[in-house]
């Protein structure tokens, strides 16, 4: 008698179309994976609004606390905590320095950077590269004075 070995496991057709399918749902979901993370990477780059309003608020802080304000049209300088701090046009930005000393941006991709006084304080307009325009005015109840040139 002759010994047959039968065997049940082959590959059929319902493994086959399982197979594709997995593979078809993965293939499709791939692109969207993919633009899910560039959104989220677009996202993540904040726009010029939450720089400015950084920028705004930190000097509007500092100008509070400060004193001997001096301005001229490209640069602001005043006194706090016994420091000079001066912010300043340089290049295409806007830097702040303490004592004349450092290099610390706060402010990319300037195109005009402009100074100029309001009552009881003073007005910066800034125009950005891409030619967004935003102005903030800072008021200070202390003596100011235009810088002499």
């Amino acid at each position: 008698m002759k010994y047959v070995y039968r065997n049940n496991k082959g590959f059929t057709l319902l493994d086959a179309l399982l197979s594709f399918m997995i593979f078809t749902v993965i293939s499709l979901s791939f692109p969207l994976v993919i633009k899910g993370l560039h959104i989220i990477q677009k996202e993540s780059i904040p726009p010029r609004y939450y720089e400015w309003n950084l920028f705004s608020e930190s000097l509007r802080m500092e100008m509070w606390g400060g004193s001997d304000l001096l301005y001229s049209p490209e640069e602001i300088t005043f006194e706090s905590n016994g420091k000079t701090i001066t912010y300043e046009r340089y290049q295409d930005s806007v830097r702040r320095r303490v004592g004349g000393l450092g290099h610390e941006v706060v402010l990319q991709g300037v195109d005009s950077y402009i100074i100029t006084e309001v009552p009881q304080g003073i007005k910066i307009s800034v125009v950005f590269k891409e030619g967004e325009n935003v102005e903030s005015e800072f008021y200070h109840y202390k003596e100011i004075r235009p810088e002499v040139p």
